[in-house]
């Protein structure tokens, strides 16, 4: 397993497309695991297990330890990767009407 450290990460110019969810999948995937057998190993019901899956929900903070503990995932990665992907798919319809402050420095791209 590689580490990653969020405190020297570069910014990208790129959309994630890879959540949580699609990491676990993998994992499962190459493991052999059921969802009810992996459920069971994190200590959450299947149906929550689900839910996370098909990006119905996001993990909490609690559900992402309970993983790394499982599987050695690091929680903070899991947690990354559903915030990255999260960000890139949220609506931004609605920062139309935001004014920006004078002192506030456009983002750049």
């Amino acid at each position: 397993m590689f580490e990653v450290d969020f405190n020297d990460s570069v910014p990208m110019n790129i959309v994630p497309t890879t959540s949580a969810a699609d990491a676990l999948k993998e994992l499962m995937t190459y493991h052999n695991i059921t969802q009810s057998e992996f459920a069971e190993h994190i200590d959450v019901s299947q149906k929550q297990l689900s839910f996370i899956l098909n990006r119905h929900a996001y993990m909490s903070t609690n559900v992402a330890r309970k993983i790394e503990q499982a599987t050695g995932l690091s929680a903070r990665w899991l947690l990354q990767l559903d915030f990255n992907y999260r960000l890139s798919q949220a609506e931004t319809d609605d920062l139309d009407q935001v004014k920006r402050f004078d002192w506030a420095k456009p983002q750049e791209k």
